[in-house]
């Protein structure tokens, strides 16, 4: 592995493109903010993507997620309008959860790019229909509730990988571009469907990731986690699954220190299943709770509601299980906040990224 690992950017260098003319994440790119927060239309596929964990003057708690996706086909010749380019799909999910009712509620846009959604070229402004977001405003309704939520970074961007890619297999474009905010502090309002409004606070996450390829050619899904502690740190890690289940030697850990400044990385880490939740409408087995060691540390993160499955109606759509989690450690003292992401297990993601 250590040979695979001093290699490796040698032959990435050597993939500037995929065969179909996407470009490749590669080492020493340069990230530019505001621009690199904004739209790269060279790459396949692309997402933004905010969770968090709120509660409101009654100390009831709520989770969210809203996530912006954009997919590109090959290049084509299109020379008309931009708002009628047809190169570009843009698929967003919204999910709230509330803990107290025991309730997950989520939905799903799918258009064309252009006049229904879009990213801007430069700086964090996302939109899909009446859902938008911005690098200091999220706005998004879930079954006739809707969230309106002020942004403030309390950390300066975080970039994931070695030398700017974050590698995800032995493919040479198996790699993205990564940045996250771990920590952002959130204030709004949380209305209900008959207009009445809650003001709620909270925490919480943002990434963005820009890729032409997620997945290794064995890989079938990934387990991720995004983990907010008591103590100010952050860590992000995802799993990634062969088809045998397995945890595959490009799966990658980060810690993340109170400032923002990654402290540790590692590729040796293990994700491990504490139990067994089995969607009724999917019939995958998702392994939750999920006990995460890393650092000389372990956690266990257990779903705040077992049913935050995002169930796909539309043929081809993409069924994965995304949730609020609290973190405790061996001892069961809880450490923290999180959301865990789980892909793979209602079909495999082959091909998809």
């Amino acid at each position: 592995m250590r040979w695979v690992m001093l290699l490796a950017p040698l032959a990435l260098l050597q993939a500037d493109r995929t065969p179909d003319g996407f470009r490749v994440a590669r080492p020493g790119h340069v990230f530019r903010f505001p621009e690199d927060h904004g739209n790269h239309p060279g790459f396949r596929t692309e997402w933004w993507y905010w969770t968090g964990h709120l509660q409101d003057e009654a100390g009831r708690a709520y989770g969210f997620q809203l996530t912006f996706f954009r997919q590109a086909s090959p290049p084509s010749p299109w020379k008309g309008s931009a708002a009628w380019r047809s190169d570009e799909l843009h698929l967003a999910h919204a999910a709230l959860t509330d803990v107290a009712a025991g309730t997950f509620q989520f939905e799903e846009r799918l258009d064309r790019g252009g006049l229904m959604a879009g990213a801007a070229p430069s700086g964090i402004q996302v939109f899909h229909g009446s859902w938008s977001a911005g690098a200091d405003r999220l706005r998004f309704q879930v079954r006739g509730r809707s969230l309106e939520l002020d942004v403030k970074a309390l950390t300066p961007p975080v970039i994931f990988g070695e030398e700017g890619v974050s590698r995800k297999g032995s493919d040479p474009t198996a790699a993205s571009h990564y940045v996250t905010y771990p920590k952002l502090q959130l204030a709004g309002q949380l209305r209900s469907a008959k207009g009445g409004a809650t003001l709620v606070t909270g925490l919480g996450w943002m990434d963005h990731e820009w890729s032409s390829n997620q997945l290794d050619k064995d890989q079938v899904g990934w387990d991720w986690a995004g983990i907010q502690l008591h103590d100010g740190r952050s860590l992000m890690a995802y799993r990634l699954r062969k088809g045998d289940g397995s945890q595959d030697p490009w799966s990658s850990a980060t810690l993340v220190d109170a400032r923002g400044q990654v402290t540790a990385r590692t590729r040796a880490f293990r994700m491990a299943p504490k139990g067994t939740w089995r969607s009724p409408r999917s019939g995958a087995a998702y392994p939750l709770p999920l006990e995460v060691s890393a650092f000389g540390e372990t956690w266990i993160l257990e779903p705040l509601v077992p049913d935050q499955e995002l169930s796909a109606d539309r043929p081809g759509g993409i069924t994965y299980w995304e949730g609020a989690c609290r973190v405790r450690d061996a001892a069961g003292v809880e450490r923290g906040r999180a959301y865990v992401e789980l892909t793979g297990y209602a079909h495999s993601l082959k091909g998809r990224f």
